[in-house]
């Protein structure tokens, strides 16, 4: 238990650390030059690298110089941000995540370390995100582009699984990750309208395929659910695209039949398996049960519910209706559900999803007493109907009505989130309540507290005071669940942990230095508490294998010099920009927004960037002349340069500047300056201020931001 509570100790302490790097550099202190912010980037990295390396002579500790190690090649990440942000590149360019891949993924290759894995493979799908939805242009692609470019991410991802699965390469995080983003990008090809039905055919037929595999062949209880789950949100997307097209008495009738014939159909089915299985408690016939379950409760429920509403809304057409839908759905569906206990398990979780759905809908409208006696009927079924299924969804139904009615009485919205965080924290500590139960109130708490980090308060020392008390009740579930040796409830409260460090970086109310200099403060803390517990336990550490440093230090060493030489060639090569290009005046017109990694940022769009009447392909490489004017403006020559080709003879002019594109669709075209960094809560004032661009251009063509001016 010590020995995890020092490791969680020293892993806070690191992880504050590169959260307060991470917020300093973002935060654009413009006290700091540029010169000074390069030379403090490669600093931390040359730190966190020799720590890594000095540590390596301590074996009891060898895991943190692995830590100091894998936090070098995040800090890596934050440097390439820090030149992107001083030279004016992308906001989240595409090619900020490839720079910073390119190490950890040699690191990933060389050491066989699972953080550098997932690392590299979420810098890898980053990179492929922000290449196909840039954060400052919009791109114009077809839908065969779309479908395309989903299927290819899925089948890249089908073969990490492959490997994954069959022991070819040995990493669980990357056997789930992969399988999730596999299953995500074949569900995003379904709703590409392109070949007829086509997506919806092959997305159908795959998932099929997936059911059945994870269902008897390779059985899977975590990856059957997740299949099951995503083809019935594909079911219900695709109900509420019919019913939009479709709105009527008949399709809502037909609705309700195929609602009972599904559910029919799955009690059939059911009883079946158990017929004809010879072992009734098999592994496979167990899953099945419960993924078809989770599949047809949530189909039917939903579909059964909404055409029920939608039914008798159009029959009736009375606001009574609402109150006719709130009698019903205690009436005709939780009722028969509380008082026929021997009901089968596929109907009764069908009957109460849809009661709670049409209860909780209709309460929405109804005024007065009505939610309390839902909520006291909800009370009843919790205590008559024992089975967790029925009681997690009756707690989740329970927590909506009450937060919501309540909003309505209490003078904020705050209160409700304090009320919610009390009522569920003291349900996690009841003993006699089920495992998952106790963990589902855990979570519903510290949903609670971590949404009211974000409320705005009149007082901004009790903004403080809230924060505090997120972090302080988050460290201590952390060490308390590690003592309790309990991983499912540490995981939770470690996801909520990160979540708030990266929630608190889109908050606006306090500043990002000043959040950098609290982060390294508690990173501080933590350490020397640490270390503190460290050598005053005097724990007795088990043998382990040498650190990577002492395995791979052959192999690590020039992965370390890449990184410094990809920092040397860009700092270089902006630099000879700046000192020897060609400067232009651009007219703009700017938007304000906030980069991931790069603090704030103002979104500029150019008169250049329309070619006039051309209608180009997007994704093509393509040289612009500029032209300078009689005010001293250089504005589209009309002359442009696309795969070797001119669009018309040219024949350049002593003030001709031509500079390097890309294509995005339609006549637009972006040139890498559509980003200028600005410090944190300035971008407002440069927007309402900035009129014209001053661009350097080297005699390549790739362009510099360097200024923004009014006149």
């Amino acid at each position: 238990m010590q020995q995890n509570g020092v490791r969680t100790g020293y892993f806070l302490s690191i992880s504050l650390l590169l959260s307060s790097i991470l917020y300093f550099f973002a935060s654009n202190w413009p006290l700091m030059v540029r010169e000074q912010k390069i030379g403090v980037s490669v600093a931390i990295l040359v730190l966190f690298y020799l720590l890594s390396y000095g540590l390596r002579f301590i074996k009891r500790h060898s895991f943190l110089s692995n830590w100091l190690l894998v936090a070098g090649g995040l800090a890596f990440g934050t440097s390439v941000a820090l030149l992107g942000q001083i030279y004016n590149s992308h906001a989240d360019s595409y090619m900020l995540f490839v720079v910073w891949l390119i190490p950890n993924l040699l690191f990933a290759i060389f050491t066989r370390y699972q953080p550098f894995y997932v690392i590299s493979y979420v810098l890898a799908h980053l990179a492929i995100y922000f290449f196909l939805h840039p954060s400052v242009i919009h791109v114009a692609r077809e839908d065969e582009w779309w479908f395309m470019i989903f299927w290819l991410i899925a089948l890249g991802n089908m073969v990490l699984f492959w490997l994954t699965s069959t022991g070819k390469w040995h990493s669980k995080p990357i056997y789930y990750l992969s399988f999730l983003t596999f299953s995500l990008s074949l569900f995003g090809s379904s709703f590409t309208e392109v070949y007829g039905p086509l997506p919806e055919l092959l997305y159908v037929l795959t998932g099929g395929i997936l059911f059945v595999t994870f269902l008897k062949w390779v059985p899977s209880r975590g990856l059957l659910i997740v299949t099951a789950s995503l083809l019935a949100l594909f079911v219900l997307a695709n109900f509420i695209s019919y019913m939009v097209q479709y709105f009527s008495e008949s399709f809502f009738v037909f609705m309700l039949l195929l609602t009972v014939l599904i559910v029919w159909g799955a009690v059939a089915g059911i009883n079946w398996l158990r017929k004809e299985s010879a072992h009734q408690k098999s592994k496979w016939v167990v899953f099945f049960q419960e993924a078809f379950t989770v599949l047809v409760t949530t189909i039917a429920a939903s579909i059964g519910a909404t055409s029920i509403a939608g039914l008798l809304f159009l029959i009736i057409q009375d606001e009574v209706v609402i109150d006719l839908l709130f009698f019903l759905s205690l009436i005709g569906f939780i009722g028969p559900v509380v008082f026929m206990s021997r009901m089968n398990t596929t109907v009764r979780y069908t009957l109460l999803t849809m009661g709670y759905l049409l209860g909780v809908g209709s309460i929405l409208f109804l005024e007065g007493a009505y939610w309390i006696v839902f909520l006291l009927v909800l009370l009843y079924v919790w205590k008559a109907v024992s089975a967790i299924p029925a009681r997690l969804l009756t707690q989740l139904t329970f927590l909506v009505v009450l937060a919501t009615k309540l909003d309505e009485y209490l003078p904020s919205f705050e209160y409700v989130l304090v009320i919610i965080f009390a009522t569920q924290m003291g349900m996690h500590y009841v003993k006699q309540l089920p495992v998952v139960l106790q963990n589902s109130s855990l979570v519903y708490a510290l949903l609670s507290l971590l949404i009211l980090t974000e409320k705005s308060f009149q007082s901004g020392s009790m903004d403080v005071v809230v924060n505090l008390a997120f972090f302080a009740v988050s460290t201590y579930l952390l060490y308390r669940t590690l003592h309790q040796q309990n991983r499912v409830r540490f995981g939770i409260v470690l996801g909520f942990w990160f979540a708030f460090l990266l929630m608190k970086y889109y908050d606006m109310l306090w500043s990002l230095l000043h959040k950098s200099l609290s982060l390294l403060l508690l990173s501080l803390v933590f350490f020397v508490a640490t270390l503190w517990w460290d050598r005053r336990a005097k724990i007795e550490w088990p043998k382990s294998e040498p650190s990577l440093f002492v395995r791979k230090a052959l192999v690590l060493l020039p992965v370390i010099l890449l990184q410094f030489a990809l920092i040397g060639y860009q700092v270089w090569s902006s630099e000879t920009i700046l000192a020897n290009g060609k400067t232009v005046k651009l007219e703009l017109v700017p938007i304000d927004p906030r980069s991931l990694l790069q603090g704030d940022y103002v979104r500029l769009g150019y008169t250049i960037s329309a070619l006039d009447q051309e209608q180009v392909d997007s994704g093509d490489k393509i040289r612009v002349v500029l032209r300078q004017q009689a005010n001293g403006l250089h504005s589209y020559s009309g002359y442009y340069e696309r795969n070797g080709q001119w669009n018309r003879a040219y024949e350049p002019q002593p003030s001709d500047v031509i500079i390097n594109g890309s294509t995005i669709g339609g006549n637009r075209v972006e040139y890498g300056i559509e980003s200028y960094f600005v410090p944190e809560g300035t971008g407002l004032e440069v927007e309402r201020n900035a009129k014209y661009a001053i661009v350097k251009i080297g005699g390549r063509g790739d362009a510099i931001l360097e200024s923004l001016t009014n006149q």
